[in-house]
């Protein structure tokens, strides 16, 4: 049976097991389920420990048992991941219910605002949602085609609702990547490029980004899905993992390598990286670790002692994508960097637009104090290059500069 409407101290949340198990058993006409997940919410976990994870979870089961509660007066909850719950409804029309669920979604889980204690919370949610009827499909795929449908949310760029029949159905593509990504770790076929950093002044080599290239039957596998799918499914440490141990060869030759670290797998990434490190005895002076500058949700005491750890081991630290959130120039008061990476959209549009141009000048002037480097990238061809040099940039790097290529390579741009 399902469970009729009650208040929301009351309303019970099945474990994932018994949730699905009643799923099965179902045989209602109209029933439509939707997951909710809360997006990146191992940055709460990491920030203000795993205590307070709990709290803030529990604080978000109440406000899906209040909400659906209120609208429906049938209805099974269960938590169905650590940051994800699942909602079947009874005798929904799918026309009606596909825009009664967004009007739902809009109003009540698109952003979730807590404040516990002293801290507020302000978190974003991703949702996926099937509907069952007697002509179509099955109940027992039911959960599949709404998580298919969450997973499109998340391809998406998260904080969206997606309806698994308002779209083509992939599922089973997502389910072959995902097997090939595996495959591709466990025969180790993930390859470390390299992508040369020049200095602007001089043309010569600063050092190279690592990046990495996943092979599966003797062809990469491409597309920003593929990172998603990998993002999806929790393999993304395993990736980054291999491509630093294939990389460290090179850092005993006296590369600079930088490496870009997952804020969602940081801790995992973080030692995974300094168990090598000390295992092989490298060099981590040529370590540049990127931090992607839109990590909002650390908190300051937290992002200042994980600067602290790179600056113990000796290792430098950039700031990807810098002026691309709303918090870029506190953190310069408050970690100790030693590179700026501007945001690539600013430098794709500095020739043509003078805001673009004008925000590039203010990153330089800001880091000189700071005796920060700066580095371009999406340096496409040498009218950016001629450009960001004239205006004080140091580094830069792009196509015009180097492609990636499997190994280190020298350049000397004379302009």
């Amino acid at each position: 049976m399902i469970q009729e409407s009650q208040s929301d101290t009351q309303v019970a949340i099945l474990s994932r097991r018994k949730f699905l198990e009643k799923v099965a058993t179902l045989k209602d006409d109209n029933l439509t389920l939707f997951i909710l997940d809360v997006d990146d919410f191992k940055l709460v976990n990491f920030s203000y420990g795993y205590r307070m994870g709990d709290v803030v979870i529990s604080a978000v089961a109440k406000k899906v048992c209040s909400v659906v509660s209120r609208y429906f007066s049938s209805y099974i909850i269960g938590k169905v991941g650590s940051n994800s719950f699942a909602v079947l409804i009874k005798g929904l029309d799918p026309v009606l219910g596909f825009r009664r669920i967004r009007e739902i979604y809009n109003r009540h889980f698109e952003r979730l605002n807590f404040k516990i204690g002293r801290d507020f919370f302000s978190l974003t949610t991703s949702c996926g949602v099937a509907f069952y009827t007697r002509e179509k499909g099955s109940t027992c795929d039911l959960f599949k085609r709404a998580e298919e449908a969450l997973y499109s949310a998340k391809r998406r760029g998260k904080n969206c609702i997606v309806f698994v029949d308002s779209e083509s159905s992939n599922f089973d593509r997502i389910q072959e990547i995902r097997f090939k990504l595996v495959e591709a770790i466990e025969k180790r076929t993930v390859v470390p490029y390299f992508q040369p950093i020049v200095s602007l002044r001089t043309g010569r080599i600063y050092g190279y980004e690592v990046l990495a290239r996943i092979f599966h039957g003797g062809e990469v596998l491409k597309g920003d899905y593929v990172i998603d799918i990998a993002n999806t499914f929790n393999l993304i440490p395993e990736i980054d993992r291999i491509i630093f141990e294939k990389a460290t060869v090179y850092l005993n030759k006296g590369y600079k390598l930088f490496f870009n670290l997952s804020m969602k797998y940081f801790f995992k990434e973080l030692n995974n990286i300094w168990q090598v490190v000390k295992d092989k005895n490298l060099n981590s002076s040529n370590i540049v670790i990127e931090i992607t500058e839109s990590q909002k949700v650390m908190g300051m005491n937290v992002a200042q002692s994980i600067f602290q750890i790179f600056r113990d081991m000796n290792a430098k630290i950039a700031i990807d994508d810098f002026g691309s959130g709303y918090s870029s120039y506190s953190y310069l008061r408050k970690f100790p960097a030693d590179i700026l990476k501007i945001d690539g959209e600013f430098v794709k549009g500095a020739k043509k637009d003078i805001r673009d141009l004008t925000i590039i000048k203010s990153i330089v002037e800001v880091a000189k104090p700071f005796r920060l480097r700066v580095l371009a990238e999406f340096i496409e061809d040498e009218e950016d290059y001629t450009l960001m040099k004239d205006i004080g940039v140091g580094l830069g790097q792009g196509w015009f500069i180097g492609r990636p290529l499997p190994e280190p390579y020298d350049v000397k741009i004379d302009i």
